[in-house]
């Protein structure tokens, strides 16, 4: 029987408990905030934002371990924080985490979208730094929200987005899409779409904000994925960082596909030190205004 003829994958998107349990799973297995921590500690100390406070937009802050990281480990000098975190599983997690830096912050629960505006309490401010971290996957529109962003940038502020390269997260996730019933599994219905990748994001810069300077540092990390590989028995294995990857419960796949998903995280690693890490890029993409001077 060849795939062709394989009937559809009838497997639902995650809910917002799996996602967010799935995501605390992939947060502890790779090595993606090392390189999400080597660019942002060159992009502090080039713009110099380690001499004055800061100004700060997170959208899509999530549990905020990574605002933490910038502040405690790598130098941020951060004055005020205005964090976007429409999750409401993360939302607890991010108060604590940003009341414990000691700066000044506001959480607005919004999406943010080309519609988006500061509530009444805050005029329009603008941002020194104006973050997307892994968040543009969940936007409806991303490209909107990129180019809505630049509105609230300081004449000499920058934004920078890290987001995934091509990888064996694109891949798996382009497998569920092409592989399940469309009624069922499709971008519009998970809570993230992993066919966008950094390349698409740059080429949208480019091309609709050519006045936009826009440089972009790939960096090579890996997916902890030794569990997952070496179980045999498939009912034994820790598979919520495939099924993170894939937006699906990996177990619930037909045994076709199961396998399918097994040689293509095969095939993404290498063995390191005797144990299996599944390849990925992650990019960091800066962006800021034209020189006025």
């Amino acid at each position: 029987m060849t795939e062709r003829d394989l009937p559809l994958e009838t497997v639902a998107p995650l809910n917002l408990e799996e996602y967010a349990r799935t995501f605390a799973r992939l947060v502890t297995h790779t090595t993606e905030y090392e390189v999400m921590a080597s660019i942002s500690r060159k992009f502090i100390l080039e713009n110099s934002f380690d001499k004055e406070a800061v100004h700060m937009l997170s959208i899509g802050a999530g549990r905020g371990n990574f605002e933490t990281m910038l502040v405690r480990e790598l130098g941020l000098k951060l004055g005020y924080i205005y964090a976007i975190e429409p999750n409401a599983v993360h939302v607890p997690l991010l108060e604590a985490e940003l009341k414990s830096l000691g700066a000044k912050y506001d959480i607005n629960t919004s999406f943010f979208n080309k519609e988006f505006e500061f509530d009444e309490k805050n005029e329009t401010p603008l941002f020194d730094i104006i973050m997307l971290a892994h968040c543009l996957y969940t936007f409806e529109d991303p490209f909107g929200a990129v180019s809505h962003a630049v509105k609230f940038l300081k004449p000499h502020g920058k934004i920078i987005i890290f987001h995934e390269g091509e990888s064996v997260c694109s891949e798996l996730y382009t497998y569920m899409i092409n592989r399940s019933d469309p009624n069922i599994f499709n971008s519009s219905l998970t809570h993230g779409d992993h066919t966008l990748t950094a390349t698409k994001i740059e080429s949208y810069i480019r091309d609709k904000h050519p006045e936009l300077l826009a440089t972009v540092t790939y960096g090579s990390c890996y997916y902890d994925v030794d569990e997952f590989v070496r179980e045999e028995d498939e009912s034994k294995r820790n598979d919520d960082l495939i099924t993170f990857l894939l937006q699906a419960q990996y177990q619930k796949l037909s045994k076709e596909a199961r396998r399918d998903v097994y040689e293509i995280v095969m095939r993404n690693s290498d063995v390191v030190d005797g144990k299996y890490f599944a390849r990925h890029m992650c990019a960091g993409i800066i962006v800021s205004l034209p020189s006025k001077e």
